[in-house]
């Protein structure tokens, strides 16, 4: 995924291990790649379109993002 890309978070296990199931289905904007091959735990920080908690900017592991727009 190339940074700028839209997309929507899905459910996934990982999501669901840092009780961040109320972000499935939320669009976001994905501003930095984290999922290098020396990384443990991959995925992306995003900026949410719309606020959860007061903040737009999460880590998403890469299995809640959604390629297919």
């Amino acid at each position: 995924m190339k940074i700028g890309t839209v997309l929507k978070i899905k459910p996934s296990e990982a999501l669901s291990l840092m009780r961040l199931n109320m972000l499935i289905g939320k669009e976001a904007i994905i501003v930095q790649d984290l999922t290098s091959i020396e990384r443990l735990n991959k995925g992306y920080m995003v900026e949410l379109t719309e606020p959860y908690l007061d903040e737009v900017d999460w880590f998403i592991p890469q299995e809640s993002i959604d390629d297919e727009n």
